[in-house]
């Protein structure tokens, strides 16, 4: 039973890779190639950024004999970007998934289902570990070429590292789960537990940079606080290198905090995904019900539903957020922001408003509220096929709901870069134009992306929030677009003045958005109803 439990697992967790949704079949050949290819090239780049961390470390430090304060560093890194990387995906798989209670209606032990829920949540965890851990190991043994037995527990250690992010992944999931079950507004206290945890991430990562160039300077005084104050990751580091005590002590560590979280997960696992999450019973109350156009009910069908998924929230409405934070700096560090465009672009301030417009765009596809919309309806979607509406209008609530969530938080942000940047008065018109056309035309590719490739046999909802290519596309589509107009800008230059490429630009983005929009109305309404 554990065998095939662990086959679903994997098949749910991976099934990204090789099983393309919109067919319901696996990928073969060059397409399943070019598949794996684009996630190469995408970890590939991410592993480039570790090694570049990794490089100015690694040769000072084992120069100075202390190389163990170079694993212990990076290991460190490794367990940041894991955690990070699998904290979202924990909450929701491992006490939210769909199939929860349909597993424990069967004679399958609990702490068998909680095994193979972490297993998976472990190699999710190592898997972007990985990222950071892999071009350490390389840039070391490189530069040291180390001995055989030290190159085997520096590999040793990397997989207890896992395990350490595995725990750490477990018991902040397990906390916003018990959180959860004593409040009614379980979606809001995940939210907050977790911009808390990307905004002091991001805010460490901030500082690290000065961090790592002090440690080079002054290594001893760093090595001397590691080895008095977290003693664990003193001897990570010296098990890393070969030192045959440290690599006991470590394992001791992480067999014992893994073993305790374990038992302590076992012992209310069953009662977290069985319980009715949301504290206070409902009181019935006796009130009049209001009538709504179709239009409204709609809308207010894809917010609730938007605003009852945290994983949602975070994944695809993040921008909502970072936007007016964005604004808030833009106006604070107003004056380094003009310094640093009046160095770029000297006289010549119609360049500096061009990028500013294309920083805004930038900023707003944070935003990628419809790329998922139509697969989240997942099983349950036959119950909007057989109201009477059509495909267009659910599809077209799913487009205001992303508009509204984008439109608004990104007035604000225009309004703080043309009080900071004072743009022209033809700039002044362009900007907030081309941001409203540039956000017109992404919320219309994600749903476009997500009807041709629409997922709606998922157990588990991260899956088509945040483990879809379609959801990869449409957002790092807005990237190259992005890039794509600066491109072709730099190339047009001698030819045409910024106002009047924007001016195009905005043009450009609107008739995308005309045509996708008749798409939808015509093909795309059907490919719906006939989901």
């Amino acid at each position: 039973m554990t065998k095939v439990l662990l086959k679903k697992q994997m098949m749910e967790l991976f099934s990204f890779f090789w099983q393309d949704k919109k067919k319901n079949k696996n990928r073969t050949g060059i397409s399943l190639v070019m598949f794996l290819m684009l996630y190469v090239v995408l970890f590939g780049a991410l592993a480039v950024i570790f090694y570049m961390i990794a490089d100015p470390l690694c040769e000072p430090l084992a120069g100075a004999g202390m190389d163990w304060l170079y694993f212990s560093l990076m290991g460190l890194m490794g367990i940041a970007l894991g955690a990070f990387g699998s904290i979202f995906n924990t909450y929701a798989s491992l006490y939210l998934a769909k199939d929860n209670e349909f597993l424990l209606a069967m004679p399958i032990p609990p702490s068998r289902i909680l095994t193979v829920r972490l297993t998976g949540v472990y190699l999710m965890g190592l898997m972007y570990e990985l990222i950071v851990m892999i071009p350490v190991l390389v840039k070391y043994y490189i530069s040291v070429s180390p001995e055989p037995a030290a190159v085997i527990c520096s590999i040793v250690v990397t997989l207890e590292i896992s395990i350490v992010v595995m725990v750490i992944s477990a018991v902040l999931g397990w906390a916003v789960a018990f959180i959860s079950t004593k409040t009614k507004h379980k979606s809001l206290i995940t939210v907050v537990l977790s911009l808390a945890f990307i905004i002091g991430y991001y805010y460490l990562y901030s500082k690290a940079m000065q961090f790592l160039q002090e440690i080079v300077q002054n290594p001893q005084i760093a090595g001397d606080f590691l080895k008095s104050s977290i003693s664990p990751v003193y001897h990570m580091g010296m098990a890393a290198v070969g030192s045959r005590k440290s690599m006991a002590v470590f394992t001791v560590m992480t067999a014992a905090v893994f073993l305790l979280v374990y038992l302590v997960l076992a012992m209310s696992y069953t009662k977290i995904i069985t319980e009715n999450k949301g504290g206070a019973k409902s009181v019935y109350r006796e009130k009049r019900a209001s009538v709504h156009s179709v239009e409204r009910a709609l809308l207010g069908k894809e917010f609730r539903r938007f605003l009852g998924c945290p994983n949602y929230m975070l994944n695809c409405g993040l921008g909502t957020i970072l936007m007016p934070a964005a604004a808030a700096a833009l106006v604070i560090k107003g004056d380094m922001i003009t310094g640093i465009g009046a160095m770029l672009f000297g006289d010549n301030e119609d360049m500096f408003f061009l990028v500013a417009a294309g920083a805004v765009c930038m900023i707003t596809t944070m935003n990628d509220i419809t790329a998922p919309s139509v697969s989240l309806e997942g099983k349950n979607i036959w119950l909007l096929q057989s109201l009477p509406v059509t495909g267009f209008q659910a599809l077209m609530a799913k487009l205001k709901m992303h508009l509204i969530m984008t439109l608004i938080p990104a007035a604000v942000l225009v309004l703080s870069a043309e009080v900071v940047v004072k743009p022209s008065p033809i700039f002044a018109c362009l900007i907030p134009l081309a941001s409203a056309a540039f956000i017109l035309f992404m919320a219309l590719f994600g749903l476009v992306v997500n009807l041709k490739m629409p997922n709606l046999k998922w157990t588990n909802e991260i899956v088509p929030i945040k483990q879809s290519i379609g959801v990869m596309i449409a957002l790092m589509g807005g990237w190259v677009l992005v890039a794509g107009f600066g491109g072709l800008y730099y190339l047009l230059m001698n030819f045409i003045s910024p106002a009047v490429y924007l001016g195009c630009a905005v043009l450009v983005l609107l008739a995308g958005a005309f045509a996708m929009l008749e798409w939808i109305r015509r093909k795309g309404s059907v490919i719906f109803e006939t989901l």
